[in-house]
């Protein structure tokens, strides 16, 4: 079975999560494995990448998720897919 849970006020702020491109704040349910997602756009990755890469060696995120964009609709489109 799987649970999606969400934080209780996330349609607050679901815009600035949008307009930032990253989310790691759901919490993913599934056969007994609880997994808290890391979700990107393309572009804000390519940031993070570029400057992690820039003060070191390697670039690395547990549980990565690129979508198109980063809102509701896309994070659980990826979810159900994965």
């Amino acid at each position: 079975m799987l649970t999606v849970q969400w934080p209780d006020d996330f349609g607050d702020y679901a815009w600035e999560v949008e307009a930032k491109g990253w989310f790691e704040g759901v919490t993913v349910e599934w056969n007994g494995a609880r997994i808290r997602p890391v979700f990107y756009d393309p572009v804000r990755l390519n940031q993070e990448i570029s400057d992690e890469l820039a003060g070191g060696s390697y670039f690395r995120e547990p549980n990565l998720i690129v979508i198109e964009k980063v809102t509701r609709d896309h994070m659980e489109v990826a979810i159900a897919a994965l």
